[in-house]
């Protein structure tokens, strides 16, 4: 399936989320897309129903996608993401070599909703302050839906 634009993308993205909830676990879904704006994978949140607390959406989709894909061919795609990646998910897409990441609600708004008061679920730290210390740039883009995320994460 070929996508029209980030727009749809992110829709797409946070669709993934609420199927993710649906499926008892949290609500972050991502999809990957090549260079000829083909859908190539998609990843939600599994960590429980896996019981892996590893099993972000991110993590998921990139352990897929190193299997499947070489480094030079991740360079050239673009992971959306429902909500801007944890450190962790961050870190990850900057090893599989993935080149572009656009998000629809950026972490701080994230936690707004979910809350702040359980310091094991809290990590703050922004995308692209991460990015920044690594040697390869990455295209960062968001938050992008920021208002309509919000309002469907409210809905979660």
């Amino acid at each position: 399936m070929k996508v029209k634009n980030d727009i749809t993308c992110l829709r797409m993205a946070i669709q993934l989320a609420n199927n993710s909830k649906k499926s008892g676990n949290l609500p972050f879904g991502c999809i990957l897309v090549n260079q000829n704006g083909e859908i190539v994978l998609r990843g939600e949140n599994t960590i429980n129903s896996d019981r892996d607390c590893l099993a972000h959406a991110e993590i998921n989709l990139i352990r897929e996608a190193s299997k499947a894909y070489d480094f030079s061919y991740l360079n050239n795609c673009t992971i959306f993401t429902s909500v801007e990646p944890c450190p962790m998910c961050t870190s990850a897409i900057y090893w599989s070599g993935i080149g572009r990441l656009v998000y629809a609600l950026d972490k701080a708004k994230y936690y707004d909703i979910v809350g702040r008061e359980n310091p094991n679920w809290l990590f703050e730290m922004p995308t692209r302050e991460l990015l920044q210390k690594g040697g390869r740039k990455i295209e960062v883009i968001g938050p992008l839906l920021q208002i309509e995320a919000y309002d469907e994460y409210l809905k979660m």
